[in-house]
């Protein structure tokens, strides 16, 4: 008998990237960051400044969920700020971030064509990174 395999945990999140500070993100689309730091703010992790801006917003999903549905909450906020984000894709990155960590045995995602269709008229870039974690030991019974 196999062993349960481990739950594959995705989540997604928009990012606006560029030179200078996040606060004209926040007020550009009324919204406030789940993360952010502006070029020069100090990098915790080492105490060297940032070189660019990063404005992100979560899609406020546990990670258990699904990465389209990610895919979808996000886009349900930001397409009513279609106008918002043509003007800021004048001077900034806008990226549909997806971040997966999954089974060995595989993975993949789907875009539906309404989807692709749906985050091109944001003018937003899909950057996907996708792991492979290790099942901590399980070992399948093919008997």
């Amino acid at each position: 008998m196999a062993s349960p395999p481990i739950t594959d945990r995705t989540y997604a999140y928009f990012a606006v990237t560029g030179k200078g500070s996040c606060a004209p993100i926040s007020k550009a689309l009324g919204l406030e960051s789940t993360n952010s730091w502006s070029e020069g703010d100090i990098r915790p992790r080492d105490g060297k400044p940032y070189n660019f801006m990063r404005w992100s917003l979560e899609s406020g999903l546990v990670d258990t969920h699904p990465i389209d549905e990610h895919i979808e909450k996000l886009l349900s906020v930001l397409t009513p700020l279609k106008q918002e984000l043509a003007s800021l894709s004048k001077s900034y990155e806008l990226t549909l971030q997806c971040v997966g960590y999954f089974h060995p045995s595989g993975h993949g995602i789907h875009f539906s064509k309404s989807t692709v269709e749906q985050i091109a008229s944001l003018s937003l870039c899909i950057d996907a990174d996708f792991y492979y974690v290790s099942d901590n030991g399980h070992e399948l019974d093919y008997h």
